[in-house]
């Protein structure tokens, strides 16, 4: 009688593990994938659209997310309306009244919304949002703030930190000072 307990315990265990690899390694596959108040590990697909939940890893030509979040996705379109992502690349990423860790996309627009990191090919657009370093060939910001701007043009109405000029003068500054004390140090040795 313990022997068949203990073989129904072992398979048990068996199954629990078999249960819980497979379930960590699901990739959710299709053509459209919509997911509503729950959530996935990685989807592939070709159009995903997640409202009020979350996923890791998405990988579709079309990615929106209403009111939920995803750790990365990767797109031709990416789209975050009142939600979160921790890197999003695509080729067009827009934010809505949500925010971003990254974003690397040929044009990013934000509005309401911002990001740790802003880098696009081509431009940026901020309105009344914000990030801690954007850089572009172009970048229309308006009513917003940013720690580091480094683009070719930069337009709108902008509070910047750094923008490319303040840079480059803080780098030469920062060299000399670096420089100087690393000469002071070398003569009191």
């Amino acid at each position: 009688m313990n022997d068949q307990i203990q073989d129904l315990d072992q398979d048990l265990d068996q199954d629990l593990d078999e249960q819980a690899l497979s379930e960590m390694n699901d990739t959710v596959h299709g053509e459209v994938v919509n997911i509503t108040q729950g959530g996935a590990q990685n989807i592939d697909a070709q159009q995903v659209t997640i409202k009020q939940g979350g996923a890791q890893n998405v990988s579709a030509e079309s990615v929106t997310v209403k009111q939920g979040g995803i750790m990365t996705a990767e797109g031709g379109s990416v789209s975050v309306v009142q939600g979160g992502i921790g890197l999003a690349r695509g080729d067009q990423v827009n934010v809505t009244a949500g925010g971003a860790l990254g974003m690397l996309a040929s044009n990013i627009h934000v509005e309401a919304g911002g990001a740790q990191w802003m880098i696009a090919r081509e431009s940026i657009q901020v309105d009344q949002g914000g990030a801690a370093a954007m850089i572009a060939r172009s970048a229309d910001v308006n009513n917003s703030f940013v720690g580091l701007i480094l683009a070719q043009n930069v337009s709108g109405n902008v509070r910047a930190l750094f923008d490319t000029r303040a840079a480059l003068v803080f780098g030469i500054a920062a060299g000399v000072v670096g420089g100087l004390v690393i000469a002071m140090r070398r003569r009191q040795v």
